[in-house]
């Protein structure tokens, strides 16, 4: 892995995905909704790193399309749990504040995602590439023959 190969959205990205697992495996989101924040925040680690660590293994589609999906589910997820902790918060921070402080980092680190994932998206032109092209194999048909149609 080369570190300085990354662009600035995929360093903030990998930022983000850090804070989620270590928030998530800390602060305890370890409800239905954090398990699928803690594999999203894995998916982007994967989508980040595996062009460096295998070249020849392609994407199933554009990297800042993953991204922004990966991203969005973790920032949804993510602040769907604040939304339904934010009541007993106070209390989270009065009986057990270490895990309480994880678990809000763990928040924004979703939010980092979803930010890194747009960044991304952007910067590729904005258009949603996910899947193979339909055209069955991939590869273009081949280019009419150079010259004078044939006569009939």
């Amino acid at each position: 892995m080369n570190w300085s190969r990354l662009t600035q959205n995929e360093k903030l990205a990998v930022y983000g995905s850090a804070a989620v697992i270590i928030g998530a495996a800390i602060g305890g989101a370890a409800s239905a909704l954090g398990w699928l924040a803690l594999l999203a925040a894995l998916a982007m680690l994967a989508v980040v790193f595996l062009p460096q660590m295998s070249p020849q293994t392609s994407l199933p589609g554009s990297k800042g399309s993953l991204m922004v999906a990966l991203g969005g589910i973790a920032a949804v997820v993510m602040l769907l749990g604040l939304l339904t902790a934010i009541a007993w918060l106070g209390l989270y921070f009065s009986i057990l504040p270490l895990q309480a402080i994880f678990f809000l980092l763990a928040v924004a680190g979703g939010l980092v995602m979803g930010w890194a994932g747009w960044q991304e998206f952007q910067a590729e032109g904005g258009k949603f590439q996910i899947g193979t092209p339909s055209g069955g194999s991939g590869t273009p048909p081949p280019p009419p023959p150079a010259g004078p149609p044939p006569s009939a």
